[in-house]
C-alpha cells in the first residue's frame, strides 16, 4: 500500500502512456483503412463509362446560315417585276384583258432545234474534151439560197468554183481516180477540207428552230438565223440560233431576247 501511495502517479501515467500508445497503433490502422476506402472510391469515379452528350439540334441555324449564304437578290429592275416595270394591258378579241407582252414576244417559245448541215460527196471522174473534171454531190442546208437546201450536183476542174459550195484546190493520186481532193469552202470561214468516195464530208454549219405563239397558236417552222417575226405589233429579227436557245431582237429598240429550248424528257 505504501508503494501505491508512494507511486501511484506514475502508475496512473504509465497506463494513461500505455492507452496513449494502444490508440496511436489503432489510429494507424484506421488510417490505412481509410486509405484504402477511398482508393476503392476513388477509383471507381476515374473508370467509370460516362455516356456522352446528346448532339445539339442545329437545324434551325442551319437553315438560317442557307438562307443568308443563298440569299436571293433583289432584281426590281429585271423583266416580271412591276414596281418599277409597268406593263399594257390590253382587252383581247373574247373581250378578257390580257398583258400587252403576252401577246407578242412573251408568248413565244421554241418547240425543236434541228442541226443544218453541209455536205459534199465525191462521186467521179470525167473526161471532157482534154480536161479531167469531177463531180460532186452537195448540200448546204444553212445557206440563204434555198436552192441549195437541197442535195446538187457540180461538175468543176482543179482551180474551178462550183457555184455557192466550193472550190477544187487540187487532187491526190492518179487524175483518173484520185485517192483524196482539196476542196476550199465558199463559206465565209474559207475552212480547207479533203473528201475521197468513200469519205465524205459532213459537218453542222449552223441550226434551224421551230417555235409556236401560244396566244395566237400559230407555229413558225424551221426558222433561220436572219429571218424576221411579227409578234403583236412588233417586228423581231432572229439574231443567232444555237443548240440550245433563240435569240431575237426587237427590230425599233435593238432589245434582244434569249429563248430557252426544253426538249421533252
Amino acid at each position: 500500500m505504501q508503494f501505491l501511495s508512494k507511486h501511484y502517479e506514475k502508475i496512473i501515467l504509465s497506463v494513461v502512456l500505455a492507452g496513449l500508445a494502444v490508440a496511436a497503433a489503432l489510429l494507424l490502422l484506421q488510417v490505412s483503412s481509410v486509405q484504402a476506402d477511398l482508393d476503392n472510391v476513388t477509383q471507381g469515379i476515374v473508370t467509370r463509362k460516362i455516356d456522352p452528350l446528346p448532339p445539339l439540334d442545329l437545324s434551325t441555324n442551319q437553315a438560317v446560315l442557307r438562307r443568308v449564304t443563298n440569299r436571293q437578290p433583289i432584281a426590281l429592275a429585271q423583266p416580271g417585276h412591276l414596281v418599277f416595270n409597268p406593263i399594257t394591258w390590253i382587252k383581247t378579241a373574247a373581250g378578257t384583258m390580257m398583258p400587252k407582252e403576252d401577246t407578242g414576244l412573251g408568248a413565244l417559245i421554241v418547240t425543236n432545234i434541228v442541226p443544218l448541215r453541209t455536205t459534199i460527196e465525191y462521186r467521179s471522174a470525167r473526161q471532157v474534151g482534154n480536161t479531167t473534171r469531177y463531180e460532186f454531190l452537195a448540200t448546204r442546208e444553212a445557206a440563204t439560197n434555198s436552192a441549195l437546201h437541197r442535195p446538187f450536183v457540180r461538175i468543176v476542174g482543179v482551180g474551178e468554183s462550183a457555184r455557192e459550195a466550193f472550190l477544187l484546190k487540187e487532187i491526190r493520186g492518179p487524175v483518173e481516180d484520185p485517192t483524196e481532193l482539196v476542196l476550199v469552202l465558199a463559206e465565209d470561214s474559207k475552212q480547207v477540207i479533203t473528201v475521197a468516195k468513200d469519205r465524205p464530208y459532213s459537218e453542222v454549219a449552223g441550226y434551224a428552230a421551230d417555235l409556236y405563239h401560244e396566244v395566237d397558236r400559230r407555229s413558225y417552222p424551221r426558222q433561220r438565223q436572219g429571218q424576221k417575226l411579227t409578234l403583236g405589233g412588233n417586228t423581231y429579227n432572229i439574231v443567232a440560233i444555237s443548240e440550245a436557245d433563240v435569240t431575237l431582237e426587237d427590230q425599233a429598240t435593238k432589245k434582244r431576247t434569249t429563248l430557252r429550248w426544253k426538249p421533252a424528257p
